[in-house]
């Protein structure tokens, strides 16, 4: 006799572990399927800062959700680790935005006149001898800087595992496997077909992110994701810590994180499912790096790490129900973004598989969109 479930959700990723953790404090149980292990990739591997003022869609149809995101993100600040005795460690950070000419800050106004709709992000802009004040080793190069107030930043991996625990903890259950086909009878999913079995359900959520361009042959519609590599050094740095999340005008962030260590990125590489680290990438992160502070060209890297980041073809995320399959549901493609989307993403998956609609502004973000009539 096939397993049971009420809902499979394939990946262990953030979204997926949301999903499930989601899910079981309405009552309902999930089954996560996984190949490797909770938090292999993309999720455990992020800088984990959440700012919701930039990146793909932002502003513009990614803008309203981030900030329902960032907002869900403080309920989860409250709760994770009271549910599941995992720390996510949680902590405000607020950002600095490092410019060496007035050419770059003319770049930055777009960025200055969003924060400044947002209360609590507190932007203004302050001198070369300010950002100083605030973080002696950064270059005389820096004239000026964007100051925020009111970032957040989180350890990825340990809220992906809090969020997990949690979930086990309302009923939720992980098994290991790899996902090989899907079951419908006419329009409606009935099962997971795995490579050692089957499990018979009424819903399934893909959450596999990159991977998730593998149910196209299961589908028969397109999902245009995209593998983008990000990698990231660790440094042991001499002397205190960096206060603010440091973001120089090439590009890159420097952040203390909660291992002590001084956290560097990033890349963006388009180089297929190829998650190895490169003595290139180091290098490319070191030269934005050291443009603002050359004191970490003393830095000893501690860890260099390489994970794959789901991009969808038009860079925002994919979510909601597969046109012609009743009782299947997408969650991925959040690209940089996915650990800041991630509780919009599960609480809107959530909330279609329940009730059919959700109040999150996810309008435009449909796997439906990518199919040609």
């Amino acid at each position: 006799m096939a397993e049971t479930s009420e809902v499979v959700i394939i990946g262990a990723g953030i979204v997926g572990c949301a999903t499930a953790y989601y899910l079981a404090k309405q009552g309902i149980k999930s089954i996560i399927i996984e190949k490797d292990a909770v938090a292999t990739h993309a999720s455990g591997f992020s800088a984990g800062l959440l700012n919701p003022l930039y990146g793909s869609g932002i502003p513009g149809p990614a803008e309203k959700v981030a900030h329902e995101s960032f907002d869900l993100h403080g309920q989860w600040e409250q709760d994770i680790q009271s549910e599941s005795g995992v720390d996510p460690q949680y902590s405000l950070k607020s950002a600095l935005y490092t410019i060496t000419t007035e050419e770059e800050a003319d770049e930055y106004s777009d960025l200055f006149e969003l924060a400044k709709r947002v209360d609590r992000f507190g932007a203004r802009w302050i001198d070369g001898d300010e950002v100083r004040s605030l973080e002696p080793r950064v270059s005389p190069k820096v004239i000026k800087g964007m100051y925020l107030e009111g970032m957040k930043q989180v350890d990825s991996y340990q809220l992906t595992l809090g969020l997990l625990q949690a979930a086990e903890k309302y009923g939720a259950t992980m098994r290991h496997g790899t996902v090989t086909g899907l079951k419908r009878s006419q329009s409606r999913v009935t099962g997971v077909q795995l490579d050692s079995g089957e499990i018979s359900c009424a819903k399934v959520i893909v959450a596999m992110g990159p991977w998730t361009q593998e149910a196209e042959a299961w589908l028969g519609i397109p999902i245009p994701i995209r593998p983008l590599k990000g990698q990231i050094l660790r440094l042991e740095v001499d002397g205190p810590p960096v206060q603010q999340s440091l973001y120089p005008s090439g590009g890159g962030y420097v952040s203390t994180k909660f291992d002590g260590l001084v956290w560097v990125g990033t890349t963006e590489e388009e180089v297929g499912f190829d998650d190895h680290p490169t003595p290139e990438a180091r290098d490319y992160i070191m030269k934005l790096v050291l443009e603002v502070m050359p004191s970490l060209s003393e830095a000893r890297v501690a860890l260099q790490t390489a994970c794959l980041r789901p991009l969808s073809a038009d860079g925002l995320p994919i979510i909601g129900e597969v046109p012609g399959w009743e009782g299947l549901y997408l969650a991925t493609g959040a690209g940089r973004k996915g650990i800041l989307l991630a509780p919009a993403m599960a609480q809107a998956i959530v909330d279609l598989t329940t009730s059919g609609h959700t109040k999150l502004s996810i309008d435009g973000f449909s796997p439906g969109r990518f199919i040609r009539v």
